[in-house]
């Protein structure tokens, strides 16, 4: 049996990329894209609940909202609740949750009721996906941490593609209940395996000194030749908290630039929301087939996959903001350009969102990675959650003002032209950030 002091924290960043981390990686980005499956799913099924209800356009605005602010109470209230009660048990509520939820909303016979399904799944679906990350950033050893990450990340845009091009066959065939159940089903299938494959954090077990026989066991998994270490020589280096980490984010020449990322944030995902909710319903009006409607939430969101891969590698090489200014420059013409090309037919107008979803959403979901690099580490929880946040309240309003727009009954090349404003504002703010982040120190660690 080893004799000396070992520091759990140098294990697991050292340690080999062994199954049994795939398999928590896997099982994660399975749930994560499940996840962005079920939180799009009410904007595959839009088309067909306004013939089935005669939903007017701004009803239609606090349906897609609903949700998204049950996703916002969810992040907010069961993502720091893992710290708490652990990151394994506040998976399966949260999976079992939204799963639950999707089945109901199935069933539900009024738009009412639905909105109120989607308000508490939505905290479901809030839930999972920073407690699945963390899982994911704890299992996964340091030298591809960021890498797991992201690519675990990925899970919630592909959700929604292979969601957009599957709900696009199956609501002509089977009605738009069988999306939901689907939404549902998936889930729970998931939930069981998660109980037998997931492990809980061997962090949050040992800060809280729970269960030593599970840490060892799950010490054994990572290294089998740390099968015989005793309790006793594990230890977790201790680390001072911050006080007022908020307040932080405004010291040290960082309060613009702080500020700027909110907006930054917020402008983002206010349009990738808009975008996501409304693409359907205005393509539909403007007379295309609700089949092809419904591919272009699909294709907005296969082009921010790519696109994101490929801007965060130039990213690396000629630095984020170049990289994000050029993509969501050029962002802007096509996110006019989408109301402009609905008239040239179906191919030209999914080419068009598939290119707005390549440059702007895939510079979107980059936006995290100048958050992390450029707080301290002391504060980078803090500095990443807050702009978040701003998100988030971002993603309620963009389907709000969908609302507003189409029920003012204006053109889709004019909607189009006013979804482009909020383009211009995170270009600007990323302009800004750059001009900025000279005032303080980027990099330290």
């Amino acid at each position: 049996m080893q004799e000396q002091e070992m520091n759990l924290v140098e294990i697991m960043d050292k340690a080999k990329l062994r199954a049994f981390q795939k398999g928590v990686i896997i099982t994660c980005f399975a749930l994560i894209m499940v996840d962005g499956f079920d939180t799009q799913s009410i904007a595959f099924v839009a088309p067909a609940l306004r013939h089935t209800w005669d939903i007017s356009p701004n009803t239609f605005g606090l349906l897609f909202s609903a949700g998204l602010l049950g996703t916002m109470i969810g992040a907010m209230a069961l993502g720091p609740a893992g710290d708490r009660l652990g990151r394994k048990p506040l998976i399966l509520a949260s999976t079992l949750l939204f799963g639950i939820m999707s089945l109901l909303s199935a069933g539900a016979s009024s738009v009412e009721m639905l909105t109120i399904y989607r308000l508490i799944g939505g905290l479901g679906l809030g839930g999972l996906l920073p407690n699945a990350i963390a899982l994911v950033a704890e299992y996964s050893p340091r030298r591809i941490r960021s890498t797991a990450i992201v690519a675990t990340f990925i899970g919630f845009p592909l959700g929604a593609v292979i969601g957009g091009m599957a709900s696009a066959r199956i609501i002509p065939a089977y009605g738009w209940e069988m999306v939901f159940i689907i939404g549902g089903i998936l889930p729970l299938i998931l939930l069981a395996i998660s109980w037998f494959q997931l492990p809980e954090s061997i962090k949050f077990l040992a800060l809280n000194a729970k269960k030593p026989e599970q840490i060892a066991s799950t010490l054994a998994r990572l290294d089998p030749s740390l099968k015989d270490v005793a309790m006793e020589q594990i230890h977790l280096p201790r680390t001072e908290q911050v006080k007022q980490p908020v307040k932080k984010l405004f010291m040290d020449g960082r309060a613009m630039w702080t500020l700027l990322l909110w907006l930054l944030t917020f402008s983002a995902l206010l349009l990738t929301y808009f975008l996501v909710h409304w693409i359907p319903l205005v393509l539909v009006d403007a007379g295309v087939a609700q089949q092809k409607a419904i591919m272009g939430v699909a294709l907005l969101n296969l082009g921010g996959i790519i696109g994101s891969i490929i801007i965060s590698r130039i990213s690396d090489k000629r630095g984020p903001y170049l990289a994000m200014a050029i993509a969501m420059g050029i962002a802007i013409v096509f996110i006019a350009a989408i109301g402009m090309s609905a008239a040239a037919g179906a191919a030209v107008v999914l080419t068009v969102i598939f290119l707005a979803g390549f440059t702007f959403v895939g510079a979107q979901l980059n936006i995290s990675a100048i958050a992390a690099t450029n707080y301290p580490v002391e504060i980078r929880s803090a500095g990443t959650g807050w702009s978040i946040a701003a998100g988030r309240v971002g993603s309620i309003v963009g389907p709000l003002i969908g609302g507003i727009l189409v029920g003012l009954n204006l053109d889709i090349d004019k909607i189009f032209l006013v979804a482009a404003v909020p383009a211009a504002v995170a270009l600007f703010a990323i302009i800004m950030m750059s001009r900025r982040v000279s005032d303080f120190v980027t990099e330290d660690d």
